[in-house]
């Protein structure tokens, strides 16, 4: 259901918004982006080191073998996001994207050695839809008066969607219910592990909170310059939904409504920014960051300046091709071990907690792509109310030209009938 919903929001949000006009506003949400992963990296690692929530007893009595892959660098990392960025084959991208893994392979002497191999896994490749969505809806909104029928077929698909989610959101309590007394089943003490990484879950969900109650608030306060409590309450609904599913994309129609319908945010805002809001994951860059000290203080590492700056850099990138969908920051947890040699089985701790915290991780993840809206709303409300006075413009002369020619086909007429009535 997700996917229809995205794409066809995509190429409204982008084919109204005019880029050739209003290219600034998708600069300030892309920097916007950057700049706040950044920061929850670093959030995360200040609380990581000073906290030093990992112990090396912990990994001795509870750690389980766990097949992930054998090697990974940075660069791989970022080669991944580029191929994924532009992908060979654009349907192949609604079920698979790229992934560079190393294969164990036997050479001429006998010895094992390790090759690079480029594969392709399950899996929505986001990124590749998105930067497509964009450029098609970017094009499209060039295109004049030949753009509304392609853009109506988008806009009825979108309502259509919407409509669909909606419904289905009502199965939501019983589906969540099911979700997590099957996590809760499959633990064999509950108490014991929750007892036993205690620590990593106050560091983890102590910094969502902190950001998501009083990083957030102040850099709302400071460039809307309004209180931003009220506006935060407002949310309540799209939070809910987020924290119960565990999902930013399940939540996506209440969040449309709740902006649209309830807080007055601009369409064209809220159609442009929520959709690649799949780029911006506040929460699982705190998160993954928090993750690799964790287990690298458990395997009792010693991590200097360089290997910090590495793992803080290889979580901002990691972050933003995350999957908007439950748990999926847990598989780059597992991608990201080979940046600092962690062995992969001890990712198997953090699946334990990963039920309880990937709900407030998801409700961080869409707090700042609901933050976004109104701060590049603010920041571009020049160019919207230009936009806004040609989009009047445009319509009154459209009224205007009908007019003339209904007075004009009226006169015609008319002239016709007098013409038809006088003798000969």
């Amino acid at each position: 259901m997700v996917l229809p919903f995205i794409i066809s929001c995509l190429i409204i949000g982008a084919a109204n918004l005019d880029i050739s006009k209003n290219g600034n506003v998708a600069v300030r949400t892309i920097v916007y982006f950057v700049l706040t992963s950044v920061f929850n990296v670093c959030l995360g690692l200040t609380l990581g080191l000073l906290v030093h929530p990992g112990s090396p007893d912990l990994r001795l009595t509870n750690t389980t073998s766990f097949s992930g892959p054998k090697k990974m660098n940075v660069m791989d990392g970022f080669l991944d996001m580029g191929k994924n960025l532009l992908p060979e084959n654009l349907f192949q991208a609604t079920i698979q994207q790229t992934l560079t893994e190393y294969e164990t392979v036997m050479s001429l002497n006998n010895t094992k050695t390790l090759k690079k191999v480029v594969k392709y896994k399950d899996g929505t490749n986001t990124l590749g839809i998105i930067f497509f969505c964009l450029i098609f809806g970017t094009v499209l909104g060039t295109m004049g008066e030949r753009k509304k029928p392609v853009l109506n077929f988008f806009t009825v698909t979108y309502e259509v969607m919407q409509k669909i989610l909606t419904g289905v959101i009502w199965f939501t309590p019983i589906g969540v219910a099911s979700v997590i007394c099957g996590k809760i089943i499959t633990l064999a003490d509950l108490t014991t592990t929750l007892v036993q990484l205690s620590l990593f879950i106050v560091t983890t969900v102590g910094g969502f909170l902190f950001y998501q109650l009083i990083v957030i608030q102040i850099i709302y306060f400071v460039i809307v310059k309004k209180s931003p409590w009220p506006y935060y309450v407002s949310l309540g609904p799209a939070l809910a939904t987020a924290f119960a599913t565990a999902s930013k994309s399940a939540s996506l129609p209440i969040t449309f409504k709740v902006l649209d319908e309830k807080l007055k945010m601009n369409p064209k805002i809220t159609k442009f920014v929520l959709p690649i809001g799949t780029i911006n994951m506040d929460g699982s860059a705190l998160y993954l960051s928090v993750a690799l000290l964790f287990l690298a203080q458990i395997n009792n590492l010693q991590l200097g300046i360089g290997e910090i700056f590495t793992i803080g850099l290889a979580c901002t990138a990691a972050s933003m091709s995350s999957a908007a969908i439950p748990s999926a920051a847990i598989v780059l947890v597992v991608m990201l071990c080979s940046v600092i040699n962690i062995p992969t089985e001890d990712v198997s701790l953090l699946f334990a907690v990963d039920w309880l915290v990937d709900r407030f991780r998801t409700t961080n993840n869409l707090i700042g792509d609901c933050y976004t809206v109104a701060i590049v709303q603010h920041l571009s409300k020049e160019e919207l109310e230009q936009d806004d006075d040609l989009s009047e413009k445009e319509v009154e002369e459209v009224h205007v030209n009908g007019t003339f020619v209904m007075q004009e086909q009226e006169q015609n007429a008319h002239t016709n009938q007098s013409f038809t009535n006088t003798p000969v």
